[in-house]
């Protein structure tokens, strides 16, 4: 894909080093914004085809949510040597296409009416797995692309671009499923992962393969862990992205579920919520450089998952009425901001301190011991909800997101002093 968009030249309004210049990286900048329009339609279509064509419960809605993280749990792992071993490009354009099957298999059987919960968290776990396998190989992928000490300007700009397709992308999703359905709807996502694939396909570049097939694969999965736990930042950073996750993945599992039950929104009126948290998204997205520079990346990390522990305990409280969209889209908003200011450092961080050998193998068993707790973890608070009802729950989350928030701010600091001292010496 050229940077001459038919009359309009890209590259004219670009700076003279920046990565959008690059043809390599403008393809997968564009990957990842389709995957972003076609994901914000599923956000709200998926949990919606639950709650209101299978009129799923609080446990079925943590169940569902639980089905997309499983993954993580079951191929990390052997998933880290797989990549390390294979081109990540192939392996990424597989990936894709096998989400995208997925998720058009629920219209399909939505109209042939077998469509049912169990059907829904197949076909989520099945794209949990292409996020699992296919999004590993990518951050790898991206890596080697743009270089390491361009991996925060990299995952800057993905994350506006998503930022700005997510503002479109809700307002989308609520027309196609107020006119569609929300079943049907899905389909756009299916077509979102294949023309991502497509994108991905077309990139130029020469990839170096650094594990020999020979090797155990055994062998090679305990080093991926024991280079994880002997690395004290990312074992610090796998302690505070597990609690995150359980947290966040909580949170998403129930808060189409509360809007719609209890605070009487309808589906356009959620996807002006997820819309209005896209722009939070964008906000974190272009902050972050300058709030790196003022307090650091740690401290970065901790206030983006104290921000995001506001926006839970803002959403719990949001009243019935007038004010309900508004208050509900600020909500997101700061969890959105907040998520966003800790995903671009999170994963630049981790990267920066790990050889191009360990890549794949450091990048899938973060996401195993991050994640592996997120299907119990989404299990049982949807659980927790059908119990006590979702609105403790939900500050319950905010709650514990702000503690954990101020516990990761101190457990950060020192290994990443540690890694900086490390990196001047060299």
């Amino acid at each position: 894909m050229s940077l001459r968009l038919g009359v309009f030249r890209l590259d004219r309004w670009l700076a003279a080093d920046s990565l959008l210049r690059n043809r390599g990286f403008f393809r997968i900048w564009v990957a990842a914004t389709v995957a972003v329009l076609g994901e914000s339609v599923s956000h709200l279509a998926l949990p919606l085809t639950a709650v209101q064509v299978l009129d799923a419960n609080a446990a079925q809605m943590g169940l569902l949510f639980a089905a997309g993280t499983l993954p993580f749990a079951l191929f990390s792992l052997p998933a880290g040597v797989w990549i390390d071993r294979h081109r990540k490009q192939s392996i990424i354009v597989s990936f894709d296409l096998m989400g995208g099957l997925a998720l058009a298999s629920v219209p399909v059987a939505h109209y042939a009416g077998v469509l049912s919960i169990t059907w829904l968290c197949a076909a989520n776990f099945l794209v949990g797995t292409c996020f699992c396998v296919g999004g590993s190989a990518a951050q790898v992928f991206l890596t080697g692309l743009v270089g390491r000490e361009r991996l925060v300007e990299a995952n800057s700009l993905q994350a506006s671009a998503n930022s700005v397709a997510g503002l479109g992308g809700p307002v989308l999703a609520g027309v196609l499923v107020a006119a569609l359905g929300a079943p049907v709807a899905i389909a756009v996502d299916a077509a979102a992962f294949i023309i991502s694939a497509l994108l991905i396909v077309g990139v130029r570049v020469t990839e170096q393969l650094t594990v020999a097939d020979r090797r155990p694969i055994l062998r090679d999965l305990l080093t991926g862990l024991r280079f994880v736990w002997q690395t004290p930042l990312l074992r610090a950073f796998a302690a505070m992205a597990a609690m995150c996750i359980v947290l966040f993945d909580g949170f998403m599992a129930l808060y189409v579920l509360h809007a719609t039950h209890d605070l009487r929104l309808t589906a356009s009126q959620i996807a002006l919520v997820n819309a209005l948290g896209a722009g939070g998204a964008l906000a974190g997205a272009v902050a972050v450089h300058a709030i790196n520079r003022r307090i650091g990346k740690p401290a970065a990390i901790a206030c983006g998952f104290a921000t995001t522990g506001a926006g839970f305990l803002l959403y719990a409280i949001v009243p019935a009425g007038m004010l309900t969209v508004l208050m509900a889209g600020a909500a997101m908003f700061l969890v959105e901001a907040g998520m966003t200011a800790y995903t671009v450092n999170y994963l630049a961080m981790r990267q920066e301190v790990t050889p191009d050998a360990m890549l794949g193998r450091m990048t899938t068993t973060m996401r195993f011991l991050s994640v592996s707790g997120a299907p119990l973890g989404s299990a049982i608070i949807g659980q927790a909800a059908t119990a006590v009802g979702l609105v403790p729950v939900i500050v319950g989350l905010g709650l514990s997101a702000l503690a954990a928030a101020s516990w990761s701010h101190r457990f950060l600091l020192r290994p990443a002093a540690i890694c900086q001292q490390g990196a001047a010496a060299e």
